[in-house]
């Protein structure tokens, strides 16, 4: 490093010393940086300059952080189409990853008013509701939330969905095809239970999806079958979007 040149900062020569580790692939995708104290030790920086370096990076898209296990490489990432509808499951599966459910609660209760609006139906009828976190493996991927009109799905909640894929259970169980879907997306910032569920620091960069899936039904009918709210991590999920002239 060059501790003669005042015009260039200690923690940005430090930003390209990681970067060319990355470009050459010395660390790869996935794999750990070395640790702060190490980064401090053999470059003689300070726990601040070592740190700014780091964060920055992650801003950048080069690094991302897992909640005590340390600073890794970004890699290419999962990635998922806005215009493509598939489920979450189905994505992972593409990416040679098993999808593992973690089930937060399963549960049949009345809608509020805007959760009603949203499945066009009265706020007297009941939903089926379901939160999980959904894995590739050992990575939390997202955590969702989905409301289904349960006239539609009776007995639903006798599935266990830690196992189940909940599109694979509509059409093979209901006979409910998935038609198309209706999605906003935000940047929001990770709330210490989200940071908690998907392993990522708290106020980390975080995609709110939210939006009206449409299905047919057996008598051929469309209906809004579910409203859902996900929220992915942006260090391991990328969307895109496909343009044609």
């Amino acid at each position: 490093m060059d501790r003669e040149n005042n015009f260039i900062p200690m923690y940005y020569q430090l930003k390209k010393i990681i970067i060319d580790l990355i470009e050459n692939e010395a660390i790869g995708a996935d794999e750990v940086i070395p640790s702060e104290p190490k980064l401090m030790k053999t470059y003689h920086l300070s726990r601040t300059t070592v740190r700014k370096a780091i964060d920055e990076l992650v801003n950048e898209g080069y690094l991302y952080k897992r909640q005590g296990k340390g600073t890794f490489v970004k890699g290419r990432g999962f990635e998922q189409g806005l215009i493509r509808l598939s489920g979450c499951s189905e994505d992972i599966k593409r990416y040679g990853l098993t999808p593992k459910p973690h089930l937060l609660e399963a549960s049949i209760k009345h809608p509020s008013k805007r959760i009603a609006k949203m499945l066009e139906m009265n706020e007297d009828y009941e939903t089926f509701y379901m939160e999980r976190v959904m894995y590739g493996d050992d990575i939390p991927i997202n955590k969702n939330k989905s409301y289904i009109p349960y006239h539609l799905v009776p007995g639903i909640e006798a599935i266990d969905f830690n196992k189940e894929s909940l599109y694979k259970v509509l059409e093979k169980d209901y006979h409910i095809t998935i038609d198309k879907a209706i999605r906003t997306v935000e940047a929001i910032l990770a709330n210490e239970e989200v940071a908690l569920q998907l392993q990522v620091d708290e106020g980390s960069p975080v995609m709110l999806f939210k939006g009206q899936v449409f299905g047919r039904l057996a008598n051929n009918k469309e209906a809004v079958i579910e409203y859902f709210e996900a929220i992915y991590r942006s260090d391991q999920f990328q969307f895109y979007i496909e343009q044609y002239r």
